[in-house]
């Protein structure tokens, strides 16, 4: 309809379109809530967790140096290189540690061993080190050997 001043007045939507467009609305906000919230699982129940086991420290102790002992002779007999021999001193001592203490000793630099307050250990490590990487060893794989004993001896 037009006024006195020749203005027509603007047409009036019909109401269905503003429900459509309230539906639609909420449509699109339950749309969200499902996809935030329908997918969060639950917390599992926080059960306690297992007591570790502590291995016997003579055991682990007596295994080790047996298998130090065991090294030592396949270098002497040649059946292993000395780079090896002092590898496998090197990992052994490293797996003992470990198993006595539930840490991932294996994986641990020299570094880690001294920060993490292993300093006995972190001593007969560095002093197979040079062995394990030199183009020559600076020590016999006796020496090594014996190194690693006392790491092993001396662990409490």
């Amino acid at each position: 309809m037009q006024d006195e001043a020749g203005f027509y007045s603007p047409l009036r939507y019909q109401p269905q379109w503003l429900w459509l467009g309230l539906m639609l609305v909420i449509l699109i906000g339950a749309w969200y809530a499902w996809v935030l919230f329908s997918d969060r699982k639950k917390a599992p129940v926080r059960q306690d967790a297992p007591v570790r086991q502590v291995p016997d420290l003579d055991t682990l102790r007596a295994a080790c140096l047996s298998a130090i002992e065991v090294t030592s002779a396949d270098a002497d007999a040649g059946r292993l290189t000395e780079r090896d021999a002092h590898q496998r001193l090197s990992f052994l001592v490293r797996e003992f540690a470990g198993a006595a203490t539930g840490l991932p000793m294996t994986s641990m630099t020299l570094q880690d061993l001294q920060r993490h307050e292993f300093k006995e250990l972190a001593a007969g490590i560095a002093g197979i080190y040079p062995n394990e990487f030199a183009p020559l060893p600076v020590h016999s794989v006796s020496q090594s050997a014996e190194a690693a004993r006392q790491v092993v001896l001396a662990w409490n």
